[in-house]
């Protein structure tokens, strides 16, 4: 399950891994032809991410669009001033418009990728107030649990925006999904993957688990980024994502190798990293 906190995030820290748990072909090669045995993988995007398209993409790329649905909203947008008090009616209008084009970016990033479901919570409490609102601990802890129900003989490995991420939706995102871990699945069969963003990357010592892909894995993980064209509008985050992940490729042999002692034995073209995130085990002694 990958929880995204914002609809692009879960291509970023790890379109990788996910290509590669979604390859068939390569998971009956290595593992039989059966593929029975193959992860089901979901998205769970857990904000709308609304505010992260401006009035000036919706003026380039959506205005005509706008314009065939909402003329007047259309013409709001066109010509809505830089400063002053906005129209509150039209501006919950655009807050639906937004709302929808970066569903359907997602939809699409999905798609590419080959997830098997995704699944959109909108968490208001997490994205507009910065605090685990009492609906967003149901609606996610209802749709996980649902999720795992279909799922009974699998294990669940969720990948999460790191803890210390700078961003304060990525960080509530992840504490939800750990207090559903720990409350709901007492860590039965349950593991935590932490992944990178542009606004965090691990220390060499941080890295537990490193993601080795191909060429053609990174193509596809830079077409699904680049689904998300409200985003890419802004910054270009598919050469983020693919600098990023061949920057880890070049380095880490070098790492592993001793820093030029010895030869790692490692040639890889891209990388994703991992960093675990486990319970905190109290151990209960008896006596003084």
């Amino acid at each position: 399950m990958v929880v995204s906190p914002h609809p692009d995030d879960s291509v970023l820290g790890a379109g990788g891994l996910i290509c590669r748990l979604t390859d068939r072909g390569s998971w009956a090669r290595k593992f039989g032809d059966s593929g029975q045995d193959q992860p089901a993988v979901y998205t769970l995007v857990m904000t709308s991410g609304s505010r992260g398209i401006d009035d000036e993409y919706l003026r380039t790329a959506e205005l005509e669009r706008i314009r065939s649905r909402d003329p007047a909203l259309a013409d709001y947008v066109l010509h809505k001033p830089r400063q002053g008090n906005p129209d509150a009616e039209f501006e919950k209008r655009l807050v639906e418009i937004r709302t929808e084009i970066r569903r359907a970016e997602s939809q699409a990033e999905a798609k590419e990728l080959g997830v098997r479901e995704s699944a959109f919570l909108e968490l208001k409490g997490i994205y507009y107030d910065h605090t685990i609102s009492a609906d967003d601990r149901n609606s996610a802890r209802e749709h996980v649990l649902r999720l795992r129900d279909r799922h009974p003989t699998y294990s669940l490995l969720f990948l999460v925006a790191h803890r210390d991420d700078m961003h304060p939706v990525h960080k509530l995102s992840t504490q939800l999904i750990v207090d559903i871990a720990e409350q709901d699945l007492r860590w039965a069969s349950t593991a935590i993957w932490q992944y990178e963003s542009p606004w965090i990357t691990f220390s060499p010592h941080q890295v537990e688990y490193v993601v080795p892909f191909d060429k053609n894995a990174m193509e596809t993980k830079v077409r699904a980024m680049s689904m998300h064209r409200s985003q890419e509008y802004r910054t270009r985050y598919s050469d983020v994502a693919r600098y990023s992940a061949q920057m880890r490729a070049e380095t880490f042999p070098e790492l592993l190798g001793g820093f030029g002692q010895g030869q790692s034995g490692y040639q890889w073209d891209y990388i994703e990293a991992f960093q675990e995130l486990r319970p905190v085990r109290v151990l209960h002694m008896s006596g003084d």
